[in-house]
């Protein structure tokens, strides 16, 4: 009985690991990442999470449009929209886009507060210091439009 678990156990082992050895080959990776990497997101968009960093981006853009997406995690339409804001952020490069998630610390929520979020998801634009629209809700074309008409 003995054996017969050490040959089991030798069995999975060396098929466990030879199973592992393939993830680590480089081709596999870069055939995994042509494949899936179309749809990963460029990580254009930045987090904010204070309302010195806010407004130390919001001052750093100077005249390029500063879209802002304020959002929560146990958003619904929050998580539908966030593959979409960064798509779009990787579509329109001569703009900023920032991501403000208000559950995720005080100071997040404080300055959500401070720009007067009161749903989410909300996305507010901004162009040389100054606010220049709010669209509430997880509306995609609304949203395309805005960056249309601001930048």
């Amino acid at each position: 009985m003995k054996i017969l678990r050490i040959i089991v156990w030798l069995c999975v082992s060396v098929t466990g690991c030879h199973a592992f050895t393939g993830l680590r080959s480089p081709n596999l990776l870069q055939k995994n990442a042509r494949v899936v990497g179309r749809n990963i997101p460029q990580m254009a968009v930045d987090s904010v999470g204070s309302e010195s960093e806010f407004d130390g981006q919001i001052k750093d853009a100077g005249e390029k449009l500063v879209v802002i997406d304020f959002s929560t995690t146990w958003c619904g339409p929050c998580k539908v929209m966030e593959p979409k804001f960064y798509a779009m952020s990787d579509e329109h490069t001569d703009a900023v886009f920032l991501k403000v998630i208000g559950d995720s610390s005080p100071d997040a929520s404080k300055l959500m507060k401070r720009e007067g979020v009161r749903s989410v998801p909300s996305f507010h634009f901004w162009k040389n210091g100054e606010k220049m629209d709010i669209i509430n809700g997880a509306n995609v074309d609304a949203l395309q439009s805005a960056i249309g008409k601001y930048i």
